[in-house]
């Protein structure tokens, strides 16, 4: 069984080390194959030119540089089209999800075709992104009926999955949402494992800057616009002829 992993990395030279370590070291002791993937997506400190050093030292790691930079929605979905394993999945290369915990979640991918991580805790986070977070949760509720109790953390993938659904948003808070909203209406299979949080020790956050949670809100609406009123017709077309069923 193989898996890909695909860190996204923007100005990360501070974690960039220790967690490519933490994961080489869980990933040899959980699956026969793998590989690393770490899409630098146009970083202007050494990070880039570290993880070149890091794909020399070990095999199992391949490097993808941005030529400008995508931001991090973008840098997940080029890292796993490229992807070479039957599996998927992607953290952040201040490692919030401890690899070690890979193993809960292959566990019960025999029923499903993707299993969610949801965070047993928030640890670190201000009071202003738990309530971004909790909001977000109750939008999604709301505007797609998704059930899932929590959306944008980490998720194992099947790749035939990503091969099958087609994502439009870029934006950081909105990838996967859309991502799992799309293969649930496909009928995929989507199963939750409860998982520990790890709040990030160097480098900067961007994923609650106001232009984040601008453009992720945009693409949430637009995709409900276009799945729920202006094109529900063809949408529900396209998940039916993909031969998993509709909405």
């Amino acid at each position: 069984m193989g898996i890909s992993v695909v860190f996204p990395a923007y100005n990360e030279e501070g974690n960039i080390h220790a967690t490519v370590g933490r994961a080489l070291e869980a990933l040899r002791s959980l699956v026969d194959e793998f590989e690393i993937i770490i899409v630098n997506d146009s970083s202007t400190d050494a990070t880039g030119r570290i993880a070149d050093g890091l794909a020399l030292q070990y095999p199992e790691i391949r490097v993808i540089h941005n030529v400008k930079n995508l931001g991090q929605g973008a840098s997940i979905i080029l890292g796993f089209r490229q992807a070479r394993y039957d599996l998927v999945i992607h953290n952040a290369m201040d490692y919030p999800f401890d690899l070690k915990d890979l193993g809960r979640m292959l566990a019960v991918l025999k029923g499903a075709e993707i299993v969610v991580a949801v965070r047993r805790r928030r640890a670190g986070y201000t009071l202003s992104r738990k309530v971004m977070s909790v909001v977000n949760i109750m939008l999604l509720r709301v505007l797609f009926g998704v059930r899932l109790r929590d959306c944008n953390f980490v998720q194992l993938y099947r790749k035939h999955v990503w091969d099958s659904v087609q994502i439009e948003s870029r934006s950081t808070a909105f990838l996967t949402p859309e991502a799992l909203i799309r293969a649930h209406d496909m009928g995929f299979r989507i199963e939750q494992v409860v998982v520990e949080y790890h709040p990030r020790e160097a480098g900067k956050a961007t994923s609650g800057s106001f232009r984040v949670i601008f453009s992720s809100v945009r693409d949430m609406f637009r995709f409900w616009w276009n799945r729920t009123i202006r094109h529900r017709s063809e949408y529900r077309a396209q998940c039916q002829k993909r031969g998993l069923g509709g909405t």
